[in-house]
């Protein structure tokens, strides 16, 4: 099995963990009708800055975007990666701590979830510290348990259809183009810890567009599947409309016929592989530039987000820092690919020059 296979596991893990909780309240609010329109352009526009990103890194072959960052000076780096790892703490922290208050509502009811979070923070360190091989490992066996549950939930939940509650068309123009709330929606497309592998791994554009077929198909069941069942106008009304939807279907000739036990079962296995990364992401940024081991770094900023994760009050908040996270996270997505590329063709342009010398 190649890395690359695994990255593509990642990929797509990663991306559930974004999307199945917050993911369809934010296309239910940007348009009551043709919400695949949003769901297409957020994914071409993820696939354009891919690109770009991808393009961007092939002019450095054997360096990692932080490689690349220290090239262009070290003030660069400090400057571009020290918010986005302040980012990923934030990012890490409030994603435990939504999927935790999912986890507990679904089959934890009587557990504090101080203990839900400690137990997920300790995997999720304890699989960033072993590195990145362990990480890419795991991820094939989270993608092998994962996606035959979801492929369960996917095929279960068509039973409660009914097609009369969903309105196809088209909208145009589409106005959701400027609204703040499709920025926010951007933040969900993780792609940007393609960079941090691809000092061993050369990534190749064709090989990921498999991956990003997979993560779009299942973006428009989580949007579709509570609107097929519900439909538009209540399920803005909804806090968690998946989990309502898989709540609702109910399988007599099953052993377990509650489907929102298997959604808790699967989000456990995303979080932890998803906030894995992104605290590997961490190490690895805070080693290069600061010069520190990486394990002190995993572990003392897993520690602040787990603070941070204990002290946020409610679920109002909770999905209001998400979203500014969020937020700051598409403002990465766009500003780090498109430096690297700008600096990719630059360095290109001057090493041609001064061969035609």
């Amino acid at each position: 099995m190649t890395q690359r296979i695994q990255i593509e596991a990642v990929f797509i893990i990663i991306h559930l963990s974004f999307g199945y909780v917050v993911y369809p309240n934010l296309i239910y609010m940007l348009t009551k009708t043709a919400h695949w329109e949003v769901i297409i352009c957020q994914a071409l526009l993820q696939l354009m800055l891919i690109w770009v990103y991808i393009k961007g890194l092939h002019y450095f072959p054997t360096h990692n975007v932080i490689d690349i960052y220290l090239k262009m000076g070290r003030w660069a780096a400090i400057v571009f990666l020290t918010p986005f790892v302040i980012n990923l703490i934030a990012l890490a922290s409030l994603n435990i701590r939504i999927h935790t208050e999912v986890i507990i509502s679904i089959f934890l009811p009587r557990t504090p979830y101080w203990a839900i979070l400690m137990l997920l923070f300790f995997i999720s360190i304890y699989t960033a510290l072993k590195g990145l091989g362990t990480i890419l490992r795991s991820a094939i066996f989270i993608f092998l348990f994962v996606i035959p549950l979801v492929v369960l939930n996917i095929f279960s939940s068509v039973i409660n259809f009914n097609i009369h509650n969903v309105t196809p068309g088209l909208n145009l123009p589409p106005k959701f183009l400027v609204d703040i709330k499709f920025f926010y929606l951007l933040g969900f497309s993780s792609f940007l810890f393609l960079g941090f592998m691809t000092s061993k791994t050369k990534l190749i554009f064709r090989q990921l567009f498999g991956a990003w077929v997979i993560v779009t198909l299942l973006f428009l069941s989580v949007v579709y599947i509570p609107l097929f069942i519900f439909g538009q106008d209540t399920v803005v009304t909804l806090k968690n409309p998946f989990l309502e939807a898989m709540d609702s279907i109910d399988i007599s000739w099953f052993s377990f016929n509650r489907q929102a036990i298997f959604f808790g079962v699967l989000l456990v296995g995303l979080v932890i592989l998803t906030n894995s990364v992104l605290f590997w992401m961490i190490g690895t940024i805070m080693q290069k530039i600061f010069k520190w081991h990486s394990s002190y770094w995993i572990i003392a900023c897993a520690f602040i987000a787990f603070i941070f994760a204990l002290v946020v009050p409610n679920k109002y908040l909770l999905e209001k820092y998400f979203l500014w996270s969020s937020g700051a996270q598409a403002f990465f997505m766009i500003i780090i690919p498109i430096t690297i590329f700008i600096y990719g063709s630059w360095s290109n342009r001057g090493v041609r020059g001064h061969e035609e010398k």
